[in-house]
C-alpha cells in the first residue's frame, strides 16, 4: 500500500521516545490569542441575534404561507424539483451587538409606557446587513450602502417592570432601495429595481438579576419588488411579478454552539472595518 513504510517509520520512532513525550499530557498547546484567531468570537458581552430568512407567499384567501415552485415563474423550468424545493428553505446567519451596544437596549430608568429610540447605527446594521433579501438567500446584492436606506427605525417601548424583569415592545419600519410601482415591476428584466418594506416588531426580556437579556424576538414581515439582479444585472430565477412576501425573524442565541458562534454573513471580512460593521463606514 502506498505510503505504508514511511508511516510505519514515523510510528516506530514515535514509539521510541520516553513515555513524557509521548504520553497524554506531554504537549501543552496554548490557546489562541485574539490577534491570532483566522474567526473572529463574538464580542465579549454582547449580544448574539440569530436571523433566519424565507420566502412567503398567499393563499386564495390572502393569508401568508410558505412560498412553493409554482410561485417564481422563472424557477422549476429546469432541474430537479427536490433541489429546488429545497432551495426554497430558510436560511440562517447571526447578528451581533458589541456590549456597549447591549447595554444601549436597556434603560437606565425604565417605566412602563416609556418609549426609546434604539441608536440608529444598530437599525441601519439591520437594514444594511441583514434584512436583504437578496444577500440572505442568493448572495447576489452584497451589503447594501448608506443611501439604499429610505428608512430605519426601531423603538423600544416598556410593557413590564418588576424587580427581576423588564418586558420590552419593539416597533419600527425598515424600507431599502425603490418605491414600488407595480406598472414597473415585471419580469423578467422589468424596468423597477428591486426593493424592500417591512415593519418590525418584537418582544424582548431583560432579567435584571442575571444582568442579560434572555428573549429577543423580532420579526420583519415585509414585502419585496422589482428586478432581483444577477451579477450581469439580469432577473434571478427568484424573481416574481408585483410585489410579494417576504420574512425575516431574528432570535436570541447564546453563542455558545459552534453554529452560533458563526461570523455575520458566515465570512470574517463581513465585519472588518472597512464594511462598515462595527463603524460608522461612509458608504
Amino acid at each position: 500500500m502506498l505510503g505504508h513504510a514511511p508511516s510505519e517509520k514515523v510510528l516506530d520512532a514515535f514509539r521510541k521516545l520516553p513515555e513524557s513525550e509521548r504520553g497524554p499530557g506531554a504537549v501543552k498547546v496554548a490557546g489562541l490569542q485574539p490577534s491570532e484567531r483566522l474567526i473572529p468570537s463574538p464580542p465579549p458581552d454582547g449580544l448574539v441575534l440569530k436571523v433566519h430568512a424565507r420566502y412567503l407567499s398567499r393563499d386564495s384567501r390572502g393569508e401568508l404561507r410558505y412560498a412553493d415552485l409554482e410561485d417564481f415563474p422563472l424557477m422549476g423550468k429546469t432541474g430537479d424539483r427536490r433541489g429546488w424545493l429545497l432551495f426554497l428553505q430558510p436560511n440562517t446567519e447571526y447578528m451581533w451587538l458589541t456590549a456597549d451596544e447591549n447595554r444601549s437596549l436597556v434603560p437606565p430608568k425604565a417605566v412602563k409606557g416609556d418609549e426609546f429610540a434604539i441608536p440608529s447605527s444598530l437599525v441601519e446594521r439591520m437594514a444594511r446587513f441583514h434584512l436583504t433579501p437578496r444577500r440572505a438567500m442568493t448572495s447576489e446584492g452584497g451589503i447594501l450602502s448608506k443611501k439604499d436606506i429610505n428608512a430605519a427605525k426601531l423603538a423600544l417601548i416598556v410593557d413590564d417592570v418588576s424587580p427581576e424583569r423588564l418586558r420590552l415592545r419593539l416597533t419600527g419600519l425598515v424600507h431599502t432601495g425603490t418605491t414600488f410601482d407595480k406598472d414597473k415591476a415585471t419580469t423578467p428584466n422589468g424596468p423597477l429595481g428591486f426593493g424592500f418594506m417591512a415593519p418590525l416588531h418584537g418582544v424582548a426580556e431583560f432579567d435584571r438579576v442575571k444582568n442579560r437579556f434572555v428573549r429577543f424576538d423580532l420579526i420583519a414581515h415585509g414585502e419585496l419588488w422589482g428586478r432581483w439582479g444577477d451579477a450581469n444585472g439580469k432577473s434571478l430565477f427568484v424573481e416574481r411579478p408585483g410585489s410579494t412576501p417576504f420574512g425575516f425573524a431574528f432570535e436570541l442565541a447564546n453563542g455558545d454552539s459552534p453554529t452560533e458562534r458563526i461570523p455575520p454573513g458566515g465570512n470574517p471580512n463581513y465585519i472588518s472595518p472597512r464594511s462598515g460593521y462595527f463603524t460608522d463606514a461612509k458608504q
